[in-house]
């Protein structure tokens, strides 16, 4: 490859990310909606824990009466409020990713007992997810070339569930970072293992576990993939560094309420787990509590299948489906059977772009009818969440005809074989990728403003971060005025 190839390529990255991060910084604070439970469980417990030394946070454990510090309304009833308990000493989860995001609010000076502003608690996981972002390139380019993880790292970028969970304040977002570090050490390590590869696998758990318990089970997949090597100094090692993160755990808990600490572990260790959880990974689609039919998502997720069940490959997809169905069994074990609690699946997002990157090459390479209807029905999701109660969607006669048009080359060589015809479906491939990719950016630039047209939604402050724009272009991705949209201006897709 000769240098000024080797320059557009690199440039090409960059200026992609940017465009990414600029799709992931506007508006964060708006979406997902203000005062989710979720993150000001941790907002509040880090906050509290700096400025008092003591956590407090909110729980639906069986905390005694007397650690109630708080019973009522948090914020302003007429804005942003959410109805909490609040206990302390709070012990539902270890302190390190409440002292990140409850951290930040404590450095704009936020009240503690407050609804913490999303825009300041979000920070920490917003910025993980763009160190995701441009790993995800560097897993794709140094497992399966170039272009897979170019493309890859587009998806991640503009698939709307994996951009607005990659925006919530919960630790998941930092293992799914983390993930994508262990893939590119296990590559390494595979390739030459080294004692010092094993140190990062260690301390990487440790880190992971001091956010939240699920993070342990970092150190069990490395240890296997040391193990693999024989290299049984690595596997003591990084086996010796997670009980030091344990015992650093315990000692938390000792230091705040041993009794009381030992007995909510013994209720988040009983909660239900068991394989019935697959049905909500994939048939509920979701960033949040509420379900949201992204069918990049979903075309990931059956990629995923694919390629985890044709199993064949080099050593790159060998890993990426050791490290997606690993930490789905994680997901199954950790999460609660009877709940959606979708954050838990985070991990898996940024390899289900990888997956989804490499279904939409193989489509394209090996055309079908089956493959181009998928990429047809799912790809272009996002222009259904265009519209609201004053922008219809598009004309059904037209999303009817423009489906069957564009599977009908293929059909047509069904019945005269022709290289025109393939080519010309490889193009409709290109077209309902580009398409769909647009529709997708459209939607995450203006999702507050679609959702809060016809409904009062509440927001906080913003910062610089969640005031950046798309420059020049941003008109592409605003909604124009909607008069006269329910008649002659309807959408013509």
């Amino acid at each position: 490859m000769n240098d000024t190839l080797r320059n557009l390529r690199f440039w090409l990255v960059v200026l992609t990310f940017i465009i990414l991060a600029i799709f992931k910084l506007h508006g964060y604070d708006r979406m997902p909606q203000t005062s989710h439970a979720e993150e000001l469980l941790y907002g509040w417990s880090g906050i509290h824990l700096i400025e008092t030394g003591v956590p407090v946070s909110w729980s639906t454990l069986d905390y005694p009466k007397e650690n109630i510090v708080f019973d009522g309304i948090v914020g302003d009833p007429s804005n942003v409020y959410l109805p909490a308990t609040l206990y302390k000493p709070w012990l539902d989860e270890p302190p390190l990713y409440s002292l990140l995001s409850g951290g930040v609010a404590h450095l704009y000076g936020d009240d503690r007992w407050d609804v913490l502003p999303v825009s300041h608690t979000r920070i920490p996981s917003v910025l993980a997810s763009l160190v995701t972002t441009i790993l995800i390139f560097f897993v794709g380019n140094s497992f399966f070339g170039y272009g897979t993880g170019l493309l890859a790292m587009i998806i991640y970028g503009l698939s709307p569930i994996m951009v607005f969970g990659s925006r919530l304040s919960v630790p998941e977002n930092i293992i799914a970072m983390a993930v994508m570090i262990g893939l590119l050490l296990a590559k390494k390590y595979k390739k030459k293992p080294e004692t010092g590869i094993a140190v990062i696998f260690g301390v990487i758990t440790v880190i992971l576990g001091l956010m939240k318990p699920t993070g342990f089970f970092f150190a069990p997949l490395a240890m296997f993939l040391v193990a693999q090597k024989k290299r049984w100094k690595d596997f003591w090692l990084i086996g010796g560094l997670m009980f030091v993160g344990i015992l650093l755990f315990l000692a938390y808990g000792y230091w705040l309420d041993w009794d009381m600490f030992l007995e909510i572990v013994r209720i988040q260790g009983g909660r239900f787990a068991g394989w019935s959880g697959l049905g909500h990974i994939f048939t509920s689609p979701a960033f949040d509590i509420f379900l949201m039919f992204d069918g990049w998502y979903i075309f990931c997720m059956i990629s995923a299948l694919f390629w985890g069940i044709k199993g064949k490959g080099k050593i790159g997809l060998k890993l990426i489906n050791l490290f997606f169905f690993y930490w789905l069994m994680v997901t199954l074990l950790s999460g609660t059977e009877g709940d959606l609690l979708p954050w838990y699946r985070y991990p898996l997002f940024p390899l289900l772009a990888v997956y989804g990157a490499l279904g939409l090459k193989w489509i394209y390479k090996n055309i079908n009818l089956l493959g181009l209807t998928l990429v047809i029905g799912m790809l272009l999701s996002s222009r259904y969440y265009l519209h609201n109660a004053f922008r219809p969607t598009t004309p059904t006669i037209v999303y009817r005809l423009s489906f069957c048009l564009g599977l009908l080359p293929l059909l047509l060589n069904k019945i005269w074989p022709k290289k025109l015809f393939i080519k010309i479906s490889r193009g409709v491939v290109i077209v309902v990728v580009a398409l769909g990719l647009f529709f997708n950016a459209k939607y995450i630039y203006s999702v507050f403003e679609i959702r809060c047209e016809s409904i009062e939604c509440p927001f906080g402050p913003s910062t610089k971060l969640s005031e950046v724009y798309m420059p020049v272009f941003w008109r592409w991705f605003v909604m124009k005025d909607p008069t006269g949209m329910l008649d002659e201006n309807r959408p013509w897709f």
